[in-house]
């Protein structure tokens, strides 16, 4: 499984410190990055890298589903 996994369906406030901190007990984070459009906007999705697959994949299913800043988000490996 890969190291990088995408979340999708954060909202428009959400940083990227509220992310590492959701994060950040599934393994080390390499990254942890909400995806911004030209004009410096959330684009409401984001990415992260862990050091281990399997911290990925924990991270992945425990995090499906969860919410964040009031939004339910998706977390899907890739």
């Amino acid at each position: 499984m890969p190291k990088r996994i995408r979340i999708g369906s954060i909202t428009f406030q959400t940083t990227n410190a509220t992310l590492n901190t959701a994060f950040s007990p599934f393994g080390t984070l390499t990254s942890c990055n909400v995806i911004l459009d030209a004009s410096g906007g959330s684009t409401g999705t984001a990415e992260a890298e862990y050091t281990t697959d399997e911290a990925a994949a924990s991270a992945a299913a425990a995090m499906n589903g969860a919410t964040i800043d009031g939004a339910v988000i998706t977390v899907v490996n890739g």
